[in-house]
């Protein structure tokens, strides 16, 4: 019995027991499934942030992808075309998120988009998004293009090209210093020489004519010199005396011939004393004048001493080396031309300074003739101080010798004048001016000819209405995108006339120059650093078209036939040269690319002259011929240029270059990237109708999304904290995820 009841107390303790396990197993179980639930609603929160973000990305893509597909295909340009990006994305996110059609399925992420927002930036009309477009594009081709197809053609030239340059600009300052010297000189003489003329004048005054004696003669003669004067002396004295011998109350004889005497001789005096001074004021004036002009010409030997040195330092040809050095590929390093040659040519030009003993010379003689002059003016007033006296007969020879030795060295041409033999001198150092001259005629009159093919193109009036038209509303576009990127709008009507040729084969010859320093140049800087500027340019020839060089061959030989060709000239037929210049109107383009070819032409051609005419001997004459040459030479590329559309670029380097060629190097010597990105979105917006400045190439898209928390929806206030980031937010047992992506062409 007592066991019994001690084995029922044993067994109701075991019951008392079982019950407070149970509740801590419950309470143990409920903070384990706690933990898990928490963690289950925060991993749905992460797998929903991770989805929400693809989500963004994905949205943003799929409004992308509606590009505009004639800018990539015709421009190979992207922006956002003309849909609906809000439409594009709501419709994306809308498919994405829909739970499918089995009512049975389990969703253990079921988002739900709370709402959307889509933004489009960065329009193409941007220059700095459209100019980075631009060198996606053209990354890869356009270095190698432009290697291949441009710089090593014109490499080989390089160094010719260079020295052709050098001489150009050395020897037409020169030439322009070298004239004015020459003509200060020649004034100087001028003056001397008239100087020495003037004297002529008193020597008829003295004795006319000149002679080494004088034959006396009676009173009553005229007095028309002051050798007539001497030559009745002595009868005057005899005259005098008789009548003087006579009584007083005798009539005198001869006293109307001695008083007729007397005032001739008077006369005379006041007459040679007012031309001695006249010509003593005129001789200082002219041998001073003759002073200034000896100095002009002085400082224009050191002038030109100056240019000499200079030449050796000019800058501006450095393209040229940096081209030369430059490895590119498919190019062998070697040059053509004689560049040489020409650097001699051009170091002949110390030829054309005048030494110093020559100038010296030519200054002591303008001191001698006025040394000369003070004799003379000394001997006449000795003439002066005698008139009337026993002395006359002497000091009018020698007055009239005097004068007559002034009038042999620097008035009267002969043997002995000093001034025939400085400019015989003078003539003989310019043996070549006369040849020079005449071959600078001839060039102006080639000039002339190239000229007028300019003149016809750029002077065409016959264009049709709706090529003018195009222009117009051209011109607008171009207008609106300068506005656009903060430029100046409103340009107003460009000239009609495109660029034309200087009147001057020299001027025309150092422009044809200037424009192949700039042209090496930008080659040079291109092949240091690739820049934008290459990019654009190779944009420009590659995506736009250029106009059909072959249509003026009727023009070159014909240049009225220019108004057959106004259809020729709408905006589609010559874009790559409205990008080059920017005139906008039909003809100006055109006109100012034929022009620049021809400078161009010039330009190599004249170089091939300078070989050509490089034993003539003097520079100048080189200089003038080497031009002529290229002038002659420049007008039959063009004709040949517009028959086949392409030219050998020389006859030292027979490698063929075509229109498009010159226009990709003129693109370089003209680099006003900015206008040149307007005039290219204003051709873009004319051919396709889209106006770059309206279509983004950015987007910026942001999605809200939400889910339901499964667990513990009286704590997700606590939850909140655990996962709220900042831009997520807890509402009621909602979960709500802010996302944003980005997406740029």
């Amino acid at each position: 019995m007592k066991r019994r009841n001690k084995k029922n107390r044993i067994m109701g303790r075991l019951r008392s027991s079982d019950g407070s396990v149970s509740i801590f197993l419950i309470i143990a179980l409920s903070m384990v499934f706690m933990f898990v639930a928490v963690f289950i609603d925060y991993a749905r929160v992460a797998a929903m942030k991770v989805q929400s973000e693809r989500l963004a990305r994905a949205a943003v893509r799929s409004v992308m992808s509606s590009y505009d597909p004639q800018l990539q295909q015709e421009y190979g340009l992207y922006a956002f075309g003309d849909s609906s990006g809000d439409f594009i994305m709501g419709k994306m996110l809308n498919e994405s998120l829909s739970p499918g059609k089995r009512g049975d399925a389990f969703h253990l992420l079921p988002l739900e988009l709370d709402s959307s927002g889509l933004s489009l930036e960065r329009p193409l009309g941007k220059y700095n998004i459209f100019n980075r477009q631009i060198s996606e594009d053209m990354k890869y081709k356009a270095p190698i293009d432009f290697t291949l197809e441009l710089v090593n053609k014109f490499k080989p030239l390089s160094q010719s090209m260079k020295e052709a340059s050098n001489a150009v600009d050395v020897l037409k300052k020169l030439r322009k210093l070298y004239d004015k010297r020459e003509e200060a000189l020649d004034d100087m003489l001028a003056k001397q020489r008239k100087a020495g003329e003037i004297a002529e004048a008193l020597s008829k005054l003295i004795m006319n004519p000149p002679g080494s004696s004088i034959t006396d003669t009676s009173l009553g003669g005229s007095i028309r010199t002051a050798a007539d004067a001497a030559a009745q002396y002595n009868d005057y004295v005899i005259k005098s005396e008789e009548d003087a011998a006579r009584p007083p109350d005798e009539e005198k004889l001869y006293t109307d011939l001695i008083q007729s005497y007397l005032d001739g001789v008077s006369f005379m005096s006041i007459t040679i004393s007012l031309k001695v001074e006249k010509i003593r004021k005129e001789q200082d004036k002219l041998l001073n004048d003759a002073n200034e002009r000896w100095e002009e010409a002085r400082q224009l030997n050191e002038e030109m001493k100056q240019v000499i040195k200079d030449a050796e330092n000019r800058s501006e040809t450095e393209g040229y080396d940096q081209v030369t050095r430059d490895n590119t590929p498919g190019s062998d390093g070697s040059s053509a031309g004689d560049a040489e040659m020409i650097m001699s040519i051009r170091q002949q030009a110390e030829k054309l300074i005048h030494s110093e003993e020559l100038l010296n010379g030519l200054k002591s003689e303008i001191s001698a003739q006025k040394s000369r002059w003070d004799a003379v003016d000394s001997q006449v007033s000795g003439l002066l101080a005698s008139m009337g006296g026993s002395g006359m007969k002497g000091s009018t020879i020698s007055a009239s010798s005097s004068v007559q030795d002034y009038l042999r060295k620097y008035g009267i041409p002969g043997n002995d004048n000093i001034l025939d033999r400085e400019l015989a001198m003078l003539e003989q150092f310019r043996s070549s001016d006369k040849e020079r001259k005449a071959t600078e005629k001839k060039a102006q009159v080639k000039l002339k000819e190239a000229a007028k093919v300019i003149d016809a193109i750029s002077g065409s009036s016959q264009q049709s209405n709706e090529v003018q038209e195009q222009f117009r509303k051209l011109q607008r576009y171009y207008d609106e995108s300068l506005t656009f990127n903060e430029g100046q709008g409103g340009s107003g009507e460009a000239p009609f006339k495109g660029k034309g040729l200087d009147n001057d084969p020299y001027d025309a010859g150092k422009s044809s120059m200037d424009e192949m320093d700039g042209a090496y140049g930008s080659m040079g800087n291109m092949l240091n650093g690739i820049r934008d500027e290459l990019f654009q340019n190779e944009y420009a020839v590659h995506y736009f078209q250029h106009f059909d060089i072959t249509r003026l061959e009727e023009i070159v030989r014909n240049p009225s036939a220019v108004d057959q060709l106004s259809e020729e000239f709408a905006v589609g037929k010559q874009e790559v040269e409205y990008i080059l210049y920017g005139f906008h109107n039909p003809a100006g383009n055109v006109a100012a690319a034929y022009a620049e070819i021809f400078a161009s032409r010039l330009a190599i051609r004249t170089m091939e002259g300078f070989v050509v005419n490089s034993k003539m001997g003097n520079p100048l004459l080189i200089l003038a011929a080497a031009i002529l040459y290229g002038i002659e030479k420049a007008i039959e590329d063009m004709i040949l240029l517009c028959q086949k559309g392409s030219i050998q670029l020389s006859k030292y380097v027979p490698v063929e270059i075509t229109y498009r060629d010159h226009l990709r190097m003129f693109l370089f010597i003209h680099s006003n990237n900015e206008k040149k990105m307007s005039r290219m979105l204003a051709l873009i917006r004319l051919n396709t109708g889209v106006n770059p400045a309206d279509r983004g190439t950015y987007a910026s898209g942001e999605i809200v999304t939400g889910i339901r928390l499964w667990f513990l929806p009286g704590i997700t206030k606590a939850l909140g904290s655990v996962f709220d980031s900042g831009t997520d937010q807890v509402e009621g047992n909602r979960y709500f995820v802010t996302r944003n992506a980005d997406f740029s062409y």
